[in-house]
């Protein structure tokens, strides 16, 4: 059970970039309904699934314990925190036929419901009967299946990542999509089993990480390697010895981002000493790790950092951790310091933190920006996060927005709001603006019911 509850964390932070890519495309059915290929090879000789209590006595058991016995139940629980802790609670009574029966009750919930219970349910039951979760899973719409699967692959690895190094071996095919959302994804299929056996055997996942090839190899790899470092990073620095090329630039990368975290001296002293060519891009990950306890510091080391997605990507890590204290600090920080491009993703989190503590002030310092990517980050930032403003006004500054894709989005998200607040209003608006394109008026008439 223990090892559900990163899983649980995952998904609430994963839940709302799905939630994004989906409404930007047109909703659940414009995902793509590709079914996975089913039942490919299993591993010799693995048991396909662990004994749990029958569903008789893992009901009676939930209910002389207080657990939760019904998703029902649990949907009724105040508070995202505790409703997740009942779910891990749900899922681990229950058997590989009950978490099968409780797979299929979920297909009728909303989008981001279905997700989150069922993440955890996949994780659960591949303590149970990982072979039988997969087979599940891969019978799925194509986009569930793919969201479903690395929770599966994770869950499996951190109780027996032999067996699902074994499985992955096998079926490397399934496990395609992943690693293509960016930081949010987690990385490959193997680096999400190395990163599980690391935590119990050190040695053999960095043997079985060496031995897989291309992007794979060098994300498990490093994978392994950040874990070693989190308690060890001089043991992991001198571990990097036989690696060359994209291996050891990550490598290096993920040493220097976790020993950031416990000591920046050492940290400084391990980037110093690597080549030239990979300094940046291990400062830009140490930084990003110092940003959070020491943003003083942190803001002066971004800006020894070669000019390029690395100093970017730091910059906009310092920002934020600036702007939990001090927004105007941070905003005239970047603005001074920032590319175009890093003072167009850093306003997402600085306006974000600003309308948290001054509302007024951040819609302010927005507005008054020039024309440009700045101003329309700023504004559409401030849009969208002001949950407490009036939408009529905040659509009207969202219009001044240049980029089309950018003020169609802030304009649709703040009617739909607007919808569920004054429902004649927002009709109103909707069909008379000439800055919301059809199918943007569909999905917010179809979400609330006109």
């Amino acid at each position: 059970m223990n090892n559900l509850l990163p899983i649980a964390a995952s998904c609430i932070l994963a839940g709302g970039a799905i939630g994004y890519v989906i409404g930007n495309n047109g909703g659940e059915d414009a995902a793509t309904e590709n079914v996975a290929e089913k039942g490919k090879s299993r591993v010799p000789g693995s048991s396909r699934s662990v004994g749990r209590s029958s569903s008789s006595s893992s009901n009676s058991a939930a209910q002389s314990s207080g657990k939760p016995s019904s998703y029902e139940e649990v949907a009724n629980v105040p508070s995202q925190t505790a409703r997740v802790q009942s779910l891990v609670d749900l899922y681990s009574n229950m058997s590989s036929e009950e978490l099968a029966e409780a797979a299929e009750k979920l297909k009728g919930l909303p989008m981001g419901e279905r997700f989150l219970a069922g993440s955890l349910l996949y994780a659960a039951w591949a303590e149970v009967s990982p072979y039988d979760a997969m087979d599940h899973a891969n019978g799925q719409r194509g986009w569930e299946s793919m969201m479903i699967k690395p929770g599966i692959l994770q869950s499996w690895a951190a109780s027996d990542p032999k067996a699902a190094a074994d499985y992955y071996a096998s079926n490397k095919s399934q496990f395609s999509a992943m690693g293509m959302m960016g930081r949010m994804g987690g990385g490959t299929g193997g680096a999400t089993i190395a990163k599980e056996w690391a935590k119990q055997d050190p040695e053999g996942a960095l043997a079985w990480a060496k031995g897989l090839e291309g992007r794979d190899g060098n994300d498990a790899t490093s994978k392994v390697l950040a874990q070693i470092a989190t308690t060890d990073p001089e043991r992991a620095a001198g571990l990097t010895s036989g690696l060359e090329g994209d291996a050891l630039t990550k490598a290096n990368v993920d040493i220097a981002k976790e020993w950031a975290k416990a000591d920046w001296n050492g940290a400084e002293s391990f980037i110093n000493g690597l080549p030239a060519d990979q300094r940046g891009d291990a400062l830009g990950a140490a930084v990003r790790s110092l940003a959070d306890d020491n943003p003083t510091l942190a803001a002066k080391k971004a800006l020894e950092i070669p000019e390029g997605d690395s100093r970017d990507d730091a910059i906009e890590s310092v920002a934020e951790s600036m702007s939990r204290e001090n927004p105007a600090d941070a905003a005239a920080w970047v603005v001074a310091n920032g590319s175009e491009k890093a003072q167009r993703d850093s306003m997402r989190n600085v306006i974000g933190n600003w309308v948290v503590q001054d509302p007024s002030a951040a819609k302010a310092w927005a507005v008054a920006q020039p024309d440009g990517e700045l101003r329309d980050s700023a504004v559409s930032s401030y849009v969208m996060s002001d949950n407490n403003g009036s939408p009529a006004e905040n659509i009207q500054l969202a219009e001044t927005i240049s980029d089309d894709r950018s003020r169609g989005w802030s304009i649709g998200m703040t009617t739909m709001r607007w919808m569920g607040e004054d429902p004649k209003a927002a009709s109103n608006y909707l069909e008379s603006s000439e800055f919301i394109d059809e199918g943007m008026k569909k999905r917010i008439l179809g979400r609330s019911g006109r």
